[in-house]
């Protein structure tokens, strides 16, 4: 096959360090539209004055709240991802045993072992579940290898030594790792990479296509190619090679972007499942090229047991299909602490999400977890302004767009008004008269922080809320927010945070999902 297999694995790279890069800017650009629209003077009205909006309606009828409902229905989707990567992987043990390595033949044995081998992405696919660290999804990779370390050992050959083997492991993982470091490691541009990743591997695929086609006129170069050398360089010439095939590569970008997009506001994936199949992909990619050497072209169909992903998605869906209406659940925080508000969302919102919906005012702090791509879309469409509450009489409109329905995977979405300065406290009112509970960050709150002050009068007189959580810390002037809520204050399960503990995370949500007698006393 050539240099098929080096070309792919560079196109491959390649294309990773365009999505992050991109990502990166992206992210940039998003967050300064949303401060400059957040800051913008409301728009001009005209001269006969608007109709009053409608008061907020109140969340209609109590709402179930089950902590452990919430634990089983998360549970059920870990199993599930389990599930598929073993699939997956035993599909890929017995397809390199029949197509790529066939001198031993086919046996139950090798079978299982390379099985379990390359069900190794179970690891990374709980982690993007779990919302783990990349430090720590690399850490548990490594301790599953070391478990299969003698198994493998054991099944193998006089001639295959320890490094032989550990030198076959760490082959088999490391791109699709550095895939996970360059599409997920931060915060920034979780959200963005790994949407932009397949159209930046479609730009990068015309390139190669271009390359190649110079290629084909080194020998006998036409006299417009000689003409375009004299002209501008051999540099310049081999870079628009390069660039060149964009202008045709651009239109598939587009479809690909416009597709995933319509498709995710269509409910036809999660992010969830669209991130797994993702990172599942790039780990069949990288088992393929090696292949090619071998195999021919032929190794590339271990690409079609990716299918177990949707096709697993899709089977389990009555099983994950939440069985008790959703509450929904309204997150506040004191804005400009981005680290720890992100902490707070991996810990305990992430969780909440196969409990009920998730409502908030839009910020640059949760860049990462709130941005979609349906959102991706519409910001590089520059209509971002027409997701902007302009108006009082607006809120409505924009709250009877939310996507209250649950995902195939049974968890439930996020959804977030973007206000201004002169429409976020209308706008806070409705979420609070549509909410059940509440999760408030009041961690280095002070007296000083209005926005706060305001929120926390709008849940002293909010008497249908079923669970209020307060989130503080040694720096919270908790005393001015108990004055704030006044007689609500002793309905409040406070969780003191000052010294957070991997376990903090999961007594909040105890204390959002337990009856109040239970909660009470959530420890910090």
């Amino acid at each position: 096959m050539g240099n098929l297999d080096g070309q792919l694995l560079s196109g491959l790279l390649l294309s990773l360090l365009i999505a992050a890069a991109t990502a990166w800017w992206l992210a940039g650009r998003y967050r300064r539209a949303m401060l400059r629209l957040m800051t913008a003077p409301p728009p001009q009205r005209d001269a006969a004055p608007a109709p009053r909006p409608a008061p907020p309606s109140a969340a209609t009828g109590p709402a179930h709240f089950d902590l452990g409902l919430n634990r089983r229905q998360n549970r059920r989707l870990a199993l599930l991802l389990v599930v598929i990567s073993t699939l997956i992987g035993l599909s890929t043990g017995a397809f390199e045993l029949l197509v790529v390595h066939t001198d031993p033949g086919f046996g139950l044995q090798r079978c299982l072992i390379l099985g379990a081998v390359y069900s190794w992405p179970v690891i990374p696919t709980l982690g993007l579940l779990w919302r783990w660290s990349l430090w720590r999804t690399m850490a548990a990779v490594l301790a599953y290898l070391l478990c299969l370390l003698p198994i493998i050992l054991l099944g193998s050959n006089a001639e295959q030594t320890m490094a032989m083997v550990s030198g076959w492991l760490a082959s088999t993982t490391v791109l699709p790792l550095l895939s996970l470091l360059g599409l997920t490691a931060s915060g920034r541009i979780r959200a963005i990479a790994p949407l932009l990743f397949p159209a930046a591997m479609v730009l990068v695929g015309a390139s190669l296509l271009g390359l190649g086609w110079a290629a084909t006129l080194v020998d006998a170069p036409p006299p417009a190619l000689l003409a375009l050398l004299d002209a501008i360089g051999a540099i310049p010439t081999l870079l628009l090679f390069i660039v060149a095939p964009w202008a045709i590569g651009i239109w598939p970008v587009i479809g690909i972007l416009r597709l995933i997009a319509g498709a995710y506001r269509r409910k036809r994936f999660s992010e969830l499942a669209y991130l797994v199949g993702l990172f599942w992909a790039v780990v069949l990619i990288a088992m393929a090229l090696p292949g090619t050497h071998s195999a021919g072209l032929a190794a590339f169909g271990i690409l079609a047991v990716w299918l177990w992903v949707p096709l697993g998605f899709a089977l389990a869906r009555p099983w994950l299909a939440p069985s008790a209406p959703p509450p929904t659940l309204l997150v506040l925080r004191v804005f400009q602490r981005d680290a720890a508000v992100e902490a707070l969302f991996d810990a305990v919102t992430e969780r909440w999400r196969a409990t009920g919906n998730t409502v908030l005012i839009a910020g640059t702090d949760l860049l990462g977890h709130t941005l979609d791509a349906d959102d991706l879309f519409v910001f590089l469409s520059r209509r971002l302004g027409e997701r902007f509450i302009q108006r009082p009489e607006d809120i409505p409109r924009r709250l009877a767009d939310f996507d209250l329905g649950a995902d195939h995977d049974g968890r439930y979405r996020i959804n977030e008004c973007y206000c201004g300065d002169a429409t976020w406290q209308g706008a806070l009112q409705a979420l609070v008269a549509r909410s059940h509970a509440v999760l408030m960050d009041l961690r280095d709150f002070r007296a000083e922080n209005g926005g706060c002050r305001f929120e926390l009068g709008e849940l002293a007189r909010a008497h249908h809320l079923q669970q209020v959580v307060i989130l503080f810390n040694a720096h919270t002037d908790r005393a001015t927010a108990e004055a704030d809520l006044g007689e609500a204050a002793g309905r409040v399960h406070w969780v003191d945070m000052s010294r957070p503990r991997r376990r903090t995370g999961r007594a909040v949500l105890a204390a959002l999902l337990s009856p109040t007698s239970e909660a009470a006393g959530a420890p910090g």
